[in-house]
């Protein structure tokens, strides 16, 4: 827990040491025996590796204040080398399984890794409690505990595709922010009994969580959050003070000592590094609670607007339960496939918020008119209340011919209310909450019989398949943009979906007030969108007929390819051209567009 002693006195054994002290700290637990063997059992259910590739920290770190800290070097730094946020590619996130590694964990911070200590570190619970307590680590553990698997996920996964549409606040997410780990702590609804906490009646509404001083920018310096007390309070939701993660102690990065969990919640909203709690009438007003966590309307484009109308404050823009989504993680992002195999095997993970189950899911290769059901993998039972909080994977098995003549394919899930995910993104300034069908396009390898596979956003770290630069455009430092995904996502998304820059957005009325300055009518994005000439087809690609209807309709255009025709809009191939009108007429057509 002294990184400087430790080096002087263990020196290259320095992981070594710190393993010795993570020991000697369990051992102090009570029960770690029985905790540890009931997690192992899961863990060898479930075939949970740990990060092989991982040697202490991550040579980026070296000569800062975060050293200290083992990290992989698979995971993807999305904001520079400080403050740590990042996620692992998605493919090891598959790899692993159900479990994650605590160092392919996606990790969140807005600043350095505190450095805690188990043996000073103190929970302070204040406010409308009847026994105000501050509890150290040793104090804490001796409470009953509970082990929970959880799957965690940032608000902010899947940001990158949204932010191709038009750049919103908030740095570009990929998938891979949610990983599932087991989950032990303290009850808070235990804690919160032991200290007394007040009725209703006497005010006792709120629960605020706050982090340790100097670990933000902004603000206090603290991070925190403020939750209703009867969402923490409910017993179909296990919510904990956490203190091991995968059957050890917390990673730094994830909250050691101790961090805050709600299953079902979004992570922005579980602290990490809890320092205190207290009990208070109103909702709290830390910084992050309320600046941070929000989806706006659409029409909100900047945080002076948000801070002009007073909507940062306003509840029914506050995340707290993630929503429902999923993802492709096979194929892979330029994954090859030999057009001799005769069938892959499609898959990726699903979640639901609020503990709902995720009831089916089903693929589509012709964007939407026909869908495949896939096979859902569950690794959880129902509490006795019927609530589940972790992911679930999924596959199914498509024809590689089947993938050769479709331009994309996409997942979407269903719950048991039949809610689903919906066909395309709403834009919103912060860029939370992104949840569209999860869409991969499909390439034809140039001079080979295979396919590859492109993903709307890229999270390998390094390229690895030179087979295909040129084709794919790598840009001045070497990296992997997605090609073709921003201008596609525009113009088949922005018009209906994005906001109009202000200048352009028009009055609700005769009076240019306040609120018409933000407001746009639908039958405004859909003209815009109807009057947009379709994109001209691709270099050598013969046009069969007569150019298209003055109207934007499809008329009877096909642009020959082998073996039938193909859509000028989106290159999917059809046997004929009454096949390629009818999906014209419920995909491209303005006029159903305008009718919806």
């Amino acid at each position: 827990e002294d990184p400087a002693a430790l080096r002087s006195h263990f020196g290259s054994s320095l992981l070594a040491s710190v393993v010795w002290v993570v020991v000697a700290i369990l051992k102090s637990v009570p029960g770690i025996e029985q905790i540890q063997k009931d997690i192992a059992k899961v863990k060898a259910e479930f075939n949970y590796t740990e990060d092989k590739d991982l040697k202490g920290p991550d040579e980026k770190d070296r000569d800062t204040p975060d050293s200290r800290v083992p990290r992989s070097a698979w995971m993807n730094r999305l904001t520079g080398i400080r403050p740590f946020n990042s996620e692992a590619p998605v493919s090891l996130l598959k790899a692993k399984g159900f479990l994650t590694p605590p160092t392919l964990h996606y990790v969140r911070n807005h600043g350095l890794c505190p450095q805690l200590s188990w043996h000073t570190h103190r929970i302070d619970i204040s406010g409308l409690v009847d026994r105000p307590m501050a509890f150290s680590m040793d104090e804490l553990v001796r409470l009953p505990t509970v082990s929970v698997p959880v799957t965690l996920q940032r608000a902010g996964n899947r940001r990158k595709e949204r932010n191709l549409i038009q750049k919103g606040i908030g740095f570009n997410w990929g998938c891979a922010a949610a990983s599932t780990s087991i989950w032990t702590g303290v009850p808070l609804r235990a804690l919160m009994k032991h200290v007394g906490i007040k009725s209703q009646e006497e005010g006792a509404n709120w629960i605020n969580f706050e982090g340790p001083t100097g670990e933000v920018p902004q603000g206090d310096t603290t991070y925190g959050a403020s939750h209703a007390r009867g969402a923490m309070m409910n017993p179909a939701r296990p919510v904990m003070l956490a203190f091991m993660m995968n059957g050890e102690l917390l990673h730094p990065d994830h909250g050691y000592p101790v961090r805050l969990l709600i299953p079902g919640y979004i992570g922005g909203r579980m602290i990490k590094w809890l320092t205190k709690i207290s009990v208070t009438e109103e909702e709290g007003e830390s910084h992050y609670h309320i600046f941070d966590n929000r989806v706006f309307p659409k029409h909100v484009t900047s945080k002076d607007e948000a801070t002009k109308h007073k909507i940062w404050k306003d509840a029914a823009c506050t995340i707290n339960d993630r929503n429902m989504n999923s993802a492709i993680w096979a194929p892979a992002h330029c994954e090859k496939v030999s057009l001799s195999q005769s069938a892959y095997e499609v898959g990726g993970y699903a979640y639901n918020g609020a503990g709902r189950p995720i009831h089916r899911l089903e693929v589509t290769l012709n964007d939407g008119h026909t869908w495949r059901p896939a096979e859902i993998q569950r690794f959880e039972r129902p509490n006795e209340f019927g609530m589940v909080y972790c992911w679930v994977h999924w596959t199914v098995d498509v024809p590689v011919r089947d993938l050769r003549n479709c331009f994309e394919f996409a997942v979407r899930c269903w719950d048991d209310s039949q809610n689903c995910q919906p066909e395309r993104p709403t834009w919103n300034l912060m860029g939370m909450m992104n949840n569209p069908w999860f869409r991969v396009k499909v390439h034809d390898v140039p001079g080979a019989n295979a396919i590859w596979f492109e993903h709307p956003t890229r999270v390998e770290p390094n390229l690895k398949h030179a087979w295909d630069k040129d084709r794919l455009h790598l840009t001045a430092d070497g990296q992997l943009p997605s090609p073709g995904w921003q201008e596609r996502l525009q113009r088949a998304y922005s018009a209906a979906f994005a906001p109009l820059p202000l200048e352009q957005q028009p009055l609700d009325g005769e009076a240019y007030n306040d609120k018409a300055r933000f407001l746009r009518t639908e039958t405004a994005q859909s003209g815009a969108a109807a009057a947009k000439k379709p994109p001209a087809p691709a270099a050598g690609i013969e046009i069969s007929r007569e150019a298209m209807s003055g109207d934007g309709s499809m008329g009877n255009v096909g642009l020959k390819v082998d073996g039938g025709v193909q859509c000028p809009h989106c290159r999917q191939r059809f046997g004929s051209e009454r096949a390629l009108q009818q999906h014209f007429k419920f995909t491209h057509d303005p006029n159903r567009h305008q009718e919806d």
